[in-house]
C-alpha cells in the first residue's frame, strides 16, 4: 500500500487559493526519496532587536549538524478527547501530505499510536526510518537521574524504533507517580536534580538511544544552569510561542547557546480543554485576518509564518487533512516589516498556567517567574 499519494490534490490544498507561489516544488519534495534532506535558504531579519534567520526551506539545523524539519505534527492528547483511531488517521494524513517530523511524549500516551503507524509505513517501503524525524519527551514522573534511561527505553519500545532524533526534558520538575498533574498539591512534588537529569540525558546520546537532547517549558535561567555544566548543549527548547506570546530575551539566549526554538501552540490552541488552555485570540485576530487577506493566505498560515520568521520551528496539529496541508503553505513567502509591526500590537498572553508547577515549599520554583524568567521581565 502506498502511503504517499494524491500529490496533485495536496498541491492545491497547500494554499488558500491559486495565487499561492513558492520557491519550492512541493509535489517534487514529497514524491522524492530525498524529501526534507536539503539545506534551507535563509535571510537576516530583525524583530524586537533580535537577529534571527527567516526559514525559507523546510529544515532547521540543530547543534549536532542534523537537519530537523521545521514544522512538526503534534500528537498530544492531554484532554483525552481523541480516540486512538482518530490519532492514527491524523498521522497517516500528515505523512500523506508531507509531514516528516512527529512530536510526541511519554505523558501524551500516544507514543504507541505513532509507533504503529510508522511501522506500517516502514513495512510498506514508502519511507525509511532515516526519513522520519521523531521528537519525544521525558515524563514528569521519570525526572530522576536513575529513571531517565529506562524511561527512554520504554518510549523506544512504544515507538518501535531503535532511537529518537530528539529527546526533551518535558517539564523541569519531578512529580510523584500516580499524581493527577491537573490536581497537584505541595505533597505531589519530589526533589528534582536538574543537572543530574541532564547528565543522564547526555548518557542517552552516548548510548545511541537518541541523536540529540533538549528541554521544554524552560526560561533562560534554567537553560543557563544546564549550559554551565553541560557536555552537550540543549539542541532544542520547545516553548509556547505565537503572535500573542513572544519572549525576545529567551530567543536571544537560545541563539547565543546554539539552541533551536520549537514553538508549541503556534495558533493559540483553539478548542484545547487541557492544561494548555485554548484561546481563539490568534485565529480570530482582526490584525491577522487583515494580513492574511493582504497576502492571499489563511490566518493560520500567517500565524505560522510569523514563527518561522523568527528562525523557530513549530508543532501544529489538526485532524482535518485539508488544514494539515494548508499549514505547509507557511513556507515559501515572508511577512514584511509592516506586518510584523502590526502583529506586535496584538494582546500579549500565555496559555500555559505555570503556577501549577510552583509552590513555596516542595517545588524547585516558588513562582512561575522562577521557571520562565523571560516572560516576567
Amino acid at each position: 500500500m502506498a502511503i504517499i499519494s494524491r500529490r496533485q490534490k495536496w498541491t492545491v490544498l497547500l494554499s488558500k487559493g491559486p495565487n499561492w507561489t513558492s520557491s519550492l516544488d512541493y509535489t517534487q519534495q514529497i514524491s522524492s526519496d530525498s524529501a526534507f534532506i536539503f539545506h534551507s535558504r535563509s535571510t537576516r531579519v530583525s524583530r524586537m532587536s533580535l537577529m534571527e534567520k527567516a526559514i525559507e526551506g523546510w529544515n532547521l539545523k540543530v547543534n549536532t549538524g542534523a537537519l530537523m524539519p521545521a514544522i512538526a505534527l503534534g500528537t498530544s492528547n492531554f484532554a483525552k478527547n481523541e480516540t486512538p483511531e482518530q490519532i492514527r488517521a491524523m498521522i497517516r494524513n500528515g505523512i500523506e501530505v508531507g509531514y516528516r517530523h512527529f512530536d510526541t511524549a511519554a505523558d501524551y500516551g500516544t507514543e504507541y499510536i505513532l509507533g504503529e503507524v510508522l511501522l506500517e509505513v516502514f513495512k510498506s517501503g514508502s519511507l525509511k526510518r532515516e526519513e522520519i524525524f521523531i521528537t519525544s519527551k521525558l515524563g514528569i514522573f521519570d525526572t530522576h537521574p536513575d529513571d531517565v534511561i529506562p524511561a527512554l527505553r520504554k518510549s523506544l519500545s512504544e515507538l518501535q524504533v531503535e532511537y529518537v532524533d530528539i529527546y526533551l526534558l518535558h517539564f523541569p520538575v519531578r512529580i510523584k507517580r500516580d499524581t493527577n498533574p491537573f490536581n497537584m498539591t505541595e505533597d505531589s512534588f519530589e526533589p528534582f536534580d536538574l543537572i543530574g537529569v541532564w547528565k543522564a540525558l547526555e548518557q542517552s546520546v552516548e548510548l545511541g538511544l537518541t541523536k540529540a537532547v533538549g528541554i521544554s517549558n524552560s526560561g533562560s535561567g534554567i537553560l543557563r544552569r544546564i549550559a554551565a555544566d553541560a557536555k552537550m548543549m540543549p539542541a532544542v527548547n520547545q516553548m509556547e510561542m505565537h503572535p500573542g506570546c513572544l519572549q525576545p530575551t529567551l530567543l536571544d539566549t537560545c541563539k547565543e547557546l546554539g539552541t533551536v526554538v520549537m514553538a508549541y501552540s503556534p495558533l493559540g490552541s483553539p478548542g484545547n480543554k487541557a492544561a494548555a488552555r485554548g484561546s481563539n485570540l490568534v485565529i480570530d485576530s482582526p490584525i491577522l485576518k487583515a494580513i492574511a487577506e493582504k497576502h492571499g493566505k489563511t490566518v493560520e498560515q500567517v500565524a505560522l509564518r510569523w514563527t518561522l520568521d523568527y528562525g523557530a520551528g513549530l508543532v501544529c496539529k489538526s485532524r482535518n487533512p485539508t488544514r494539515l496541508a494548508q499549514y505547509l503553505g507557511a513556507f515559501g513567502w515572508k511577512l514584511d516589516d509592516e506586518d510584523h509591526k502590526r502583529i506586535e500590537t496584538m494582546p500579549r498572553f500565555m496559555l500555559q498556567d505555570f503556577s501549577i508547577w510552583c509552590n513555596a515549599t516542595t517545588s524547585p520554583y516558588k513562582t512561575p517567574k522562577d521557571m520562565l524568567d523571560d516572560w516576567y521581565e
